[in-house]
């Protein structure tokens, strides 16, 4: 029997009771690489007052600098994180990954990467690190989450920041259509809850977020993104969607509601298709000379694009610079081209890092006028690392936005597709 209350919200969110679908969605911590949906980093604020979570500390080289991750909504959410940076000496960040308030049992405090991005601009990382979160509710189980945090240092910057990476995923049927959903909190905060009524105001069970809950739904080689914060209209039916805190289930039922887009989650427009005609392009190398991209007509090209300050592309490249080392005498070349960024940037930072990367680093003359750049005018890209496998035909066979880790296999599958084996 249905009670008064989830009748009464029922009727707030303008359906009628037994229209309801539920479905379970598993967490995926590649979700956000998988949906191409880019990342959205969230700043996490740092003061020298111990968080009282903290039971058992390091020794610091340096003075600590502490900050708290928000992982869920229970009482015990708040993930612990310390900057441990001396000058002169080694930068360590600490994340209590597993919750027990220990700091020293939580794996390498090292930052993966430093980067010199010049005009005293530094950036450390970004580093993946799983922090348990926790949610209110019985049943309800902590959930390894997957997060990259970064640091950027300079003159006029001063931050720690973060971003998921994973979601939520299953399927959904609307209207008799079976979809593959995804379902993609941008607070990095693994909270899923954030329903609001017409006054923009959080409906019961659920908070207020001023960033998209993005449901990605697929079906048929067609995607179609939408906020599930308010109504939402798929195949002409209006709909709202309640998800758990957790994110473990979500409801979608059809509504009276007026449905309308929030311009907080514009989707990104397509990148160029599979089996198109590869744009021709010229770049410049370091020295100056032009590269084009019919000088390779007849190789497999791996086009990557990236920039200086664009810390999962720093991410990604080594891993670039791997699969490069497997099929260089397979013909196939790799042509890194440096895109929405400043020309004194790419000149400082290909001498301080080129002895990492044995394939080409080029130049986008557009620098940062991305309207007139390759990626975006051409290729249509809207974030990077994106990276594109072209044929030796010149059609583009496969392109790839994001990059989720060494265990990401995009790449190498799409050069398999072009006929080359990675071994």
């Amino acid at each position: 029997m249905m009670s008064i209350g989830m009748i009464a919200t029922l009727a707030m969110l303008g359906t009628a009771p037994g229209q309801q679908t539920t479905v379970k969605l598993n967490y995926d911590a590649k979700a956000t690489a998988t949906a191409r949906v880019g990342y959205m980093p969230i700043r996490v604020e740092l003061t020298s007052i111990k968080p009282d979570s903290i039971k058992k500390e390091p020794v610091y080289t340096g003075t600590a600098r502490y900050g708290v991750i928000k992982a869920g909504d229970s009482k015990k959410s708040n993930v612990a994180v310390v900057l441990d940076e001396p000058a002169g000496g080694e930068f360590r960040i600490y994340v209590d990954s597993n919750a027990d308030g220990d700091l020293t049992n939580d794996g390498d405090s090292a930052w993966s990467k430093k980067t010199d991005q010049g005009g005293g601009r530094t950036l450390f990382g970004p580093v993946d690190k799983t922090v348990k979160a926790t949610y209110e509710g019985r049943g309800r189980k902590p959930v390894d989450t997957a997060i990259s945090i970064y640091r950027i240092a300079s003159p006029t910057l001063d931050a720690l920041l973060m971003y998921r990476n994973g979601g939520r995923t299953g399927e959904l049927s609307l209207g008799g259509a079976p979809y593959k959903a995804t379902l993609i909190e941008n607070d990095t905060d693994g909270v899923y809850s954030k329903s609001l009524d017409d006054k923009d105001q959080p409906l019961p069970g659920n908070v207020k977020s001023g960033r998209p809950v993005w449901l990605i739904l697929e079906a048929d080689g067609k995607k179609q993104q939408v906020d599930i914060r308010m109504p939402f209209e798929v195949a002409g039916k209006a709909y709202v969607a309640n998800a758990s805190n957790d994110g473990s289930t979500l409801t979608v039922e059809p509504t009276t509601r007026v449905a309308k887009k929030a311009p907080a989650a514009p989707q990104r427009p397509p990148i160029i298709a599979n089996g198109k005609d590869a744009p021709d392009f010229v770049v410049t190398t370091p020295e100056g000379a032009e590269v084009k991209l019919a000088d390779y007509k007849g190789k497999v090209v791996i086009l990557d694009f990236w920039a200086t300050w664009c810390g999962p592309c720093m991410r990604s490249m080594p891993h670039l610079e791997q699969v490069w080392k497997k099929v260089q005498s397979k013909n196939v070349v790799v042509l890194a081209v440096c895109v929405w960024d400043d020309k004194s940037a790419y000149d400082k930072w290909v001498p301080e890092n080129k002895s990492k990367f044995t394939f080409p680093l080029l130049f986008d003359a557009a620098a940062k006028d991305n309207s007139k750049s390759i990626a975006s005018a051409k290729y249509g890209v809207s974030g990077i690392p994106s990276t594109f496998v072209i044929g030796a035909d010149g059609k583009v066979v496969e392109g790839i936005v994001g990059f989720s880790g060494d265990s990401d296999k995009r790449v190498e599958e799409a050069l398999k597709k072009a006929g080359i084996s990675v071994d």
